[in-house]
């Protein structure tokens, strides 16, 4: 791990292995978040259809062969919640989503506050 001629106390060995260790998960957590954003991205890129086309769509496969006006628009309706009721739960997984990643930055920077602590603190108060 080390060049030769190295000159350092075992203590310092230490704290470079374990800076090295530390070094890596960031490293890690950066590839991730970048792999993330990659597969992100690609999707925007993609030329897929829009809501309002998808609805269009699922209308017309529900609506052949119906015959009276009522069915047609409860159809209509029935699609309608549909998209909305499929609109809304996608809203709610993303608010859970960033709730759930600030929650988790949050204990993070607190578990990063502790460890800053002095371990004398309590002897001194």
């Amino acid at each position: 791990m080390f060049a030769n001629g190295y000159v350092g106390s075992t203590e310092d060995s230490q704290r470079i292995r374990k800076l090295d260790k530390q070094r890596g998960e960031q490293r890690k957590k950066f590839e991730e978040l970048q792999e993330k954003k990659r597969r992100e991205a690609a999707g925007l890129r993609q030329f897929g259809s829009s809501r309002s086309e998808a609805y269009e769509a699922a209308f017309k496969n529900e609506t052949v062969g119906l015959v009276t006006r009522e069915e047609f628009l409860e159809k209509r309706n029935t699609i309608q919640d549909r998209l909305a009721e499929d609109e809304l739960r996608e809203r709610l997984e993303a608010e859970e989503a960033a709730a759930a990643e600030k929650e988790r930055r949050k204990k993070e920077k607190e578990k990063k506050k502790a460890k800053a602590k002095l371990s004398f603190a309590a002897d001194v108060s």
